[in-house]
């Protein structure tokens, strides 16, 4: 199996295997009657690729995490800086996990306009879908077949 797909299916389901909770949204997927199940794949796994490698460099919270750390190492060098501790201060202004969270936005963005543009649809499982899907191990043959059986209804 490629790498890719198991990329695609990691965004495209943020479904644990363990109980499901009553007040936790839906869980969804992506789906286009009648797409066999060799189709289904490759356009899961050309999806994926597009976010998996897009270049994120020129997006702005890359440039705001860049900036960050520069201004954390020039205040580092300059004479009469105490210790490490400014840096690290410097460093969380930046939220770095924020800036994360934007650029993996950014890159799910692309993978979901890829697949509307290849004519899937969002799909909302029912809850004894999910339960269904949380049964099979994640990456495994049953699962994808499982999923690709309630994209193509």
């Amino acid at each position: 199996m490629s790498r890719g797909f198991t990329v695609v299916i990691g965004i495209m389901l943020a479904c644990s295997g363990a109980a499901l909770a009553a007040d936790r949204p839906p869980v969804e997927s992506w789906g286009k009657p009648g797409v066999s199940f060799d189709q289904y794949r490759n356009d899961a796994v050309a999806c994926a690729t597009i976010g998996y490698f897009r270049d994120v460099s020129q997006d702005e919270p890359a440039k705001r995490f860049i900036r960050g750390f520069e201004t954390a190492d020039n205040g580092l060098n300059q004479a009469g800086i105490p210790s490490s501790d400014v840096w690290i201060d410097s460093v969380q202004r930046v939220r770095p996990d924020r800036q994360k969270r934007d650029l993996h936005a950014i890159q799910v963005g692309d993978v979901e306009r890829c697949l509307t543009d290849k004519g899937y649809r969002r799909v909302t499982l029912t809850r004894a879908e999910e339960k269904t899907l949380a049964r099979y191990p994640r990456g495994s043959e049953a699962r994808h077949r499982y999923l690709h059986a309630l994209a193509a209804r």
